[in-house]
């Protein structure tokens, strides 16, 4: 486990120590989920969605839509 102090600002903003960010992977940009339970906060970062999967999907999707319209064209033989 990793353990640093930060503080919060004047305008709520908490600085995430360098090092932390390290250990997480965390850049500019990235996204976080906060959860609370009224005494502790959990930040969780939140991964960019998997284009290729998303692309992989699809590309299943239209073949299996090709192969349904190509029996369904044999059938209407």
């Amino acid at each position: 486990m990793h353990f640093e102090l930060t503080r919060m600002s004047s305008r709520g903003q908490i600085v995430i120590p360098e090092a932390t960010r390290k250990v997480l992977g965390a850049r500019i940009g990235t996204k976080f989920a906060i959860f609370t339970d009224g005494k502790n906060i959990l930040l969780q970062p939140i991964a960019p969605p998997d284009v290729a999967g998303f692309k992989k999907i699809i590309a299943e999707a239209e073949k299996t839509k090709a192969q349904a319209q190509a029996k369904a064209k044999e059938a209407g033989k």
